[in-house]
Formats: structure tokens, sequence, C-alpha cells
């Protein structure tokens, strides 16, 4: 599931009228408060922009992982994309080269560095993280 805004924002508020309770119990003044309530909710929107981008990919994972534990890494990560169920994202990945679809595996899936990733695909590392963002724009 995705990042739900209304949701946590709701919590923030919720936490806040608590912290803010719990200020006043130690004697904060009210500019300090604010001081407080204002840097966290920076805090907060800064985060939402970062988990509004964020892709969840457990959904895919757990796919992966709970699909036949015969199938070998190899067979996985050359085609990973085939257990995708959206038929037009599955398409959109099935037209790119397996080396990028097998470092978009290594790096977002398995959790590689690109560094390493370099070493295994034998390409540059400015190709590897340019096919990282492409494919996650069609994971969308």
């Amino acid at each position: 599931m995705g990042y739900n805004h209304g949701l946590e924002k709701k919590k923030f508020d919720e936490e806040w009228q608590k912290n803010e309770k719990l200020y006043r119990e130690l004697g904060m003044t009210d500019e300090q408060i604010t001081a407080i309530w204002e840097f966290d909710y920076k805090t907060f929107r800064s985060d939402r922009v970062y988990f509004e981008k964020k892709m969840d990919l457990s959904e895919y994972e757990e796919t992966l992982q709970s699909d036949d534990s015969n199938i070998d890494e190899c067979n996985i990560e050359e085609n990973w994309h085939e257990y995708i169920t959206d038929i037009d994202k599955r398409r959109q990945l099935s037209e790119l080269r397996p080396e990028q679809r097998r470092a978009y595996y290594l790096c977002k899936i398995k959790n590689m560095s690109q560094r390493d990733a370099v070493v295994i695909i034998n390409k540059p590392q400015s190709s590897i993280a340019r096919w990282i963002v492409k494919i996650s724009k069609i994971l969308k």
C-alpha cells in the first residue's frame, strides 16, 4: 500500500497533541513549543516528500519469494519481471534488455550496492543508475 498523507498527518497531529501536553506540564513556554512544532512539522513534510516518491517493492518481493522455491536464483534474476501482475508494466519491462532488469533486481530487490552490480554486470555505474530510475518509473 502506498503512502497515505491524510492518515500520516492525523497520526502526526495526535502525537503532537500528546507532546504539547507533556511540554506544557514540563513548564515550556508557548514560543518554545511553537519552535519545536515548526521543526517537527518541517521534518514531517520532508518525510512526506520522501515517502510519496519511495516505491514499496515488498509486494513484488513477496511474490518472488512465495512462488516455487525450486526456481534457481539465476532464473529469478533474469525473469523477475514476469511475476508482476500488471500486464502493462510487465510488457514494458519485457521490452528492456536483460542486463537492465538484472541491474534493477540486484540493486533494489537484493539490496546490492550499485558498485557491486557494476562488477557483476560489467557496465558503468552511471548506466546502472539510469536503468534503475527508468525501471522505477515503470513500476510506479
